[in-house]
């Protein structure tokens, strides 16, 4: 059981698992949850035959962009919004990599596993919803004619989503989700006539784990929030409604208000306990390692475990066998903005992507 690894394909339109942004997690629904975990796990075990297993790598380069921008004033900007004139270029670059492997019993696919980097949100609101990568195992049981499990492995989308902001298309609704689904389905079913067999003698796993400590923020930090905070003490969202991208982007007074408190809070309820989290690697002889990140990773985060590694095909597993948030380079947090990198208390230290990388590469490469 230790050798498990579980990873969180992190739709925004499903129920609450933890406490984060002030969630509930229903008992009824994490219960369930549990229960499903386990049975799945003993059907799994109880199913166990000869297969094959095979692997391969493709690409898509049309649906994911780095969401961090540099803006003409000389800050970075989350989701700056359509068409934004201020835009200069993005922070950073993107992963267009799709690791697949697949498992094959009597000319059957039995399982196709998909290592995508990008962000499930696309649909907003608050009905529930599987977004992109439901939408594409549909589709890919569709072409195939038969209910194949497609497993979405998100990798490291910390810093990425599928906002085209060079378009003013409207890119949150379920027919985007569809269009996303539909356009991954397309790259990964041309990408079966690629796969190739992979005879593997053994499947090994390694782990670590690793001290995150939580973020602090200085005097002059603090002092600054407790200003904002005091001059726009009445501030609320319109019609109760939740904030979105563009209203971070517009500096509302309530999404200002909000980070301030959150910053302050990193003093104010710091969280004392030691924080120690799991990172877990899977080697597939020395043909494919898949490695686990407790948080959502920056991309130069999985870029640089996949330079790194031994292996010829390298699956970086965000989101996996914990979740401390957001974890960039030392760099991302130097220069200020996107609130990917804004004070909260339960948020990892600047120093923690580095730290998380170097853990990652250490043992997915013993």
């Amino acid at each position: 059981a230790e050798n498990i690894l579980f990873s969180a394909t992190h739709t925004h339109t499903g129920p609450y698992t933890s406490g984060l942004f002030d969630g509930y997690a229903d008992p009824g629904y994490m219960d369930m949850l549990e229960a499903k975990t386990v049975s799945a796990v003993q059907r799994a075990a109880a199913s166990l035959a000869p297969a094959e297993l095979l692997a391969t790598k493709t690409e898509c380069t049309t649906l994911s962009f780095n969401r961090r921008y540099w803006m003409k004033n000389g800050g970075v900007l989350t989701n700056p919004g359509k068409l934004n004139p201020q835009i200069d270029q993005p922070e950073g670059g993107t992963d267009p990599s799709i690791p697949l492997l697949a498992v094959r019993q009597e000319g059957f696919y039995r399982l196709l596993l998909a290592n995508i980097v990008n962000h499930t949100d696309t649909i907003g609101g608050d009905l529930v919803s599987a977004d992109w990568p439901g939408r594409m195992e549909h589709e890919i049981q569709a072409r195939l004619g038969y209910d194949v499990p497609v497993i979405t492995i998100i990798g490291a989308q910390g810093n990425i989503n599928h906002f085209n902001t060079a378009t003013a298309a409207d890119q949150t609704s379920y027919q985007e989700a569809t269009r996303i689904g539909k356009g991954y389905a397309a790259t990964i079913l041309t990408a079966l006539y690629q796969l190739n067999e992979v005879k593997v003698k053994s499947i090994k796993a390694a782990t670590t784990t690793l001290e995150v400590p939580y973020i602090t923020v200085t005097d002059e930090e603090y002092e600054e929030a407790k200003k904002t905070v005091e001059k726009f003490r009445d501030a609320v969202m319109e019609d109760g409604r939740d904030f979105t991208s563009e209203d971070i982007a517009k500096k509302h007074p309530y999404v200002l208000k909000f980070f301030a408190e959150n910053l302050m809070k990193c003093r104010d309820q710091a969280c004392t306990e030691k924080r120690v989290e799991k990172i877990i690697a899977l080697q597939f002889d020395d043909a494919i390692g898949i490695v686990s990140l407790p948080a959502e990773p920056f991309v130069e985060i999985g870029l640089g475990i996949k330079a790194a590694s031994r292996f010829p095909l390298t699956l970086v597993a965000g989101l996996s066998m914990g979740e401390v948030g957001y974890v960039g380079l030392p760099e991302h947090y130097t220069h200020g903005g996107g609130y990917e990198t804004s004070p909260s208390p339960e948020k990892a230290d600047r120093l923690a992507g580095q730290n998380m990388m170097k853990a990652a590469i250490e043992v997915l490469n013993s």
